[in-house]
């Protein structure tokens, strides 16, 4: 149950890391 609650978080870093990098960092994370 604790992966099902940890990805979402790794999803959420990822994604504010991206906004954070801007456009410089190609979406390859999705």
């Amino acid at each position: 149950m604790k992966k099902t609650y940890e990805k979402p978080v790794l999803v959420r870093k990822a994604k504010l890391s991206a906004i954070v990098a801007g456009p410089s960092v190609p979406p390859a994370i999705g």
